[in-house]
């Protein structure tokens, strides 16, 4: 009875550790910033060659005493630098990734100096997305930082051999790397990452101030909230202690540093992304300090390839932050007549669009297995009114927008996702 007691007590202690911590997650920044800010070392490379493209290391943080190495290709437009210098993009890859060839000339194409790189302490290798040479894919070298480890599976061990440490310091240090690039414009570098690139990207907008923009791409924050069983398996109560747990929420997730970027956001999704579902994506789109967009569309394949071709919403957004282009449409928070249960959403870029649209579900099931509908809605000068009446027992719903040019669907864009009824909180 008293060891059953014991028990108990002790769980209480936990969880109540755990709700004091979710109420109040102010962060702490373990990296050293000014380090990390200061221009790295370049080492020059003869391994996994590409085609057109400049293949180097650059030096990250330490690991173990030592400073690592992080692979990466570069490359520029052809032809001579705009005056000022081209702008860039800096592009983060997901889990059991690579630096890829295919997404540096992607942007090289639209006009951006771009630089890709590894974060898991691996060379280029299989044969995706033009990577040359048929080698292995994830093997390593001498030089390299820690690999990740599932999801925080080495939580256990000091902050600075954590790969998420690492990654977080390897992209900040390619903006201070290509900074010194005197064909780049320092005032014009961008960064877009993919899964959990778009994690890592989105912790490092709240720490470094220096870039332009940055575009999450399926991947943020809120993980822990998640209720997909895939990611809620690594978080309390089934891992993770009570300072870990806290440990993540403070200094990892980007939860804590996302209400300090203050640089304009796109976070690029679809409304059924079979991972980061919509719910905490979209609550870490409404988390940034600075002018947030959310970018939903109808239907995305969680893959790298796709994740930066198919929605050229990004291509968009980076052109009207750094080449004055027309921005993309902004929606504000819809609201319900309460009477007729009309939806009304204020918006702008009226030249910009063709169809507007609601996503609503009725389902109280987890994300993943909602079933979503759609009901139409009629464009005017600075609203959008659904011609139909939204379902009372609507549990969820967001506004969305696109222009349609034969059949070319761009300039997607969303309002803030409404839950009407929430799951309780993790």
């Amino acid at each position: 009875m008293i060891r059953s007691m014991t028990r108990l007590i002790a769980a209480l202690l936990v969880l109540s550790s755990l709700t004091s911590t979710a109420q109040d997650t102010k962060r702490e920044i373990v990296w050293d910033l000014k380090s990390l800010f200061k221009t790295p070392r370049i080492h020059k490379t003869e391994e996994r060659p590409a085609k057109g493209l400049r293949s180097f290391f650059y030096e990250g943080a330490s690991y173990k005493g030592k400073p690592t190495w992080v692979f990466a290709y570069y490359s520029t437009p052809e032809g001579d630098p705009p005056p000022g210098g081209w702008p860039a993009v800096i592009c983060a890859h997901g889990g059991g990734g690579t630096a890829y060839p295919e997404w540096v000339r992607f942007w090289n194409n639209r006009g951006y100096a771009a630089l890709a790189m590894d974060l898991e302490g691996h060379l280029p290798g299989g044969k995706a997305h033009q990577v040359e040479g048929n080698f292995p894919v994830g093997e390593g070298h001498p030089n390299a930082g820690p690999s990740r480890i599932d999801w925080f599976g080495d939580r256990g061990l000091p902050d600075e051999e954590q790969w998420f440490y690492h990654a977080v310091a390897d992209v900040i240090r390619a903006n201070s790397l290509l900074r010194a690039v005197k064909a780049v414009n320092s005032a014009k570098i961008g960064l877009t990452g993919i899964s959990w690139g778009g994690t890592v990207v989105s912790t490092v907008a709240g720490l470094d101030p220096r870039f332009a923009f940055v575009v999450p791409v399926y991947g943020s924050g809120y993980i822990h909230q998640s209720d997909n069983p895939g990611l809620s398996q690594w978080f309390p109560p089934g891992n993770m202690t009570a300072s870990q747990f806290r440990d993540y929420q403070t200094k990892w997730d980007p939860s804590a540093h996302l209400p300090y970027a203050r640089m304009p956001m796109l976070f690029v999704t679809s409304v059924a992304d079979p991972v980061f579902q919509i719910d905490i994506f979209a609550k870490a789109a409404k988390a940034a300090k600075g002018s947030s967009l959310l970018c939903v569309r109808p239907w995305m394949i969680h893959a790298h390839g796709n994740g930066w071709s198919d929605p050229v919403e990004i291509g968009q957004f980076a052109d009207s932050v750094v080449k004055g282009g027309p921005a993309l449409p902004r929606l504000g928070r819809p609201m319900i007549d309460p009477s007729s249960r009309i939806t009304r959403t204020p918006f702008t870029g009226r030249d910009r669009i063709t169809e507007a649209w609601i996503y609503f579900t009725t389902a109280k099931s987890t994300w993943k297995s909602r079933k979503w509908h759609f009901i139409q809605c009629s464009i005017g000068e600075k609203e959008l009114v659904a011609q139909k009446a939204l379902p009372g027992e609507t549990t969820a719903f967001l506004v969305y927008v696109f222009h349609d040019a034969g059949g070319f669907r761009s300039n997607h864009a969303a309002s803030e996702l409404v839950i009407t009824s929430p799951h309780p909180p993790r």
